[in-house]
């Protein structure tokens, strides 16, 4: 039966089955996180630079761990997740479309967890050391577990939703919503949103906003990059008649 010919019901039923399929999977993965979930945060903790963390609530604790178990258990279940988005779109797509949203989600996952590992490997350790030495030699940091905790996931995030940014613009270019020369128009557009992003992130100082942005535009020139190479004749083609 062809998308379009089904139900509204029907879409609803699959839609639901779909996310219980995805939550049923993190809460997998969220349960053997929390079963190694001091090691998880042994390996945040070396990541910064072996900061000494505390906590200020009984409760604190134990309802981080949690959180930490259920991110982490999300981040290992995107690729699921993905498939999951995939087989729900898969009957709405016509037969051109089919080929490029099924490696977009091969691709989107890899690149995820690239931005993930470039976020823990690099961002942390170098972020975490610039903001501690915000305060100067006579002012100690000593970071709550429930907020370096946050930190951590919203970064990693961040830079994992950032890294599907290449992808996300090849594909628009690709099914035709947008031409590269209309990304060309809006980079500035793209700049800001870019600091913006960063200020949400790291909202403490100018000079760490601007370390977090750069890397967004960076992977925006790149992104366009691929698609003005990539997509070249057909917007040549396009803009020939007028």
């Amino acid at each position: 039966m062809k998308d379009e010919e089904r139900p509204l019901g029907e879409h609803l039923e699959e839609l639901r089955k779909r996310i219980i399929n995805s939550l049923a999977v993190i809460v997998l993965f969220g349960g053997i996180a929390y079963f190694f979930r001091f090691r998880l945060l042994k390996f945040l903790i070396r990541a910064s630079g072996d900061q000494n963390l505390i906590y200020l609530h009984p409760t604190e604790a134990f309802l981080t761990y949690l959180k930490l178990a259920v991110i982490t258990g999300l981040i290992l279940a995107t690729p699921w997740i993905l498939y999951q988005a995939w087989r729900f779109i898969l009957p709405a797509l016509m037969e051109n479309e089919e080929a490029p949203f099924r490696v977009s989600f091969v691709l989107g996952g890899a690149l995820f967890y690239l931005g993930v590992g470039v976020a823990l490997g690099l961002a942390l350790p170098f972020t975490v050391r610039l903001l501690s030495s915000v305060g100067g030699a006579n002012v100690v940091s000593t970071f709550s577990i429930r907020n370096y905790v946050t930190f951590t996931s919203l970064l990693s995030f961040a830079l994992g939703i950032a890294f599907e940014l290449p992808l996300l613009m090849v594909l628009i270019v690709r099914i035709g919503l947008v031409k590269p020369s209309t990304l060309r128009r809006n980079r500035k557009y793209a700049i800001v949103i870019s600091f913006i992003v960063a200020a949400f992130i790291t909202p403490t100082d100018l000079f760490s906003q601007a370390f977090m942005a750069i890397p967004l535009i960076i992977l925006y020139e790149i992104s366009l990059l691929a698609v003005s190479t990539f997509f070249k004749e057909t917007s040549s083609k396009e803009q020939s008649p007028s």
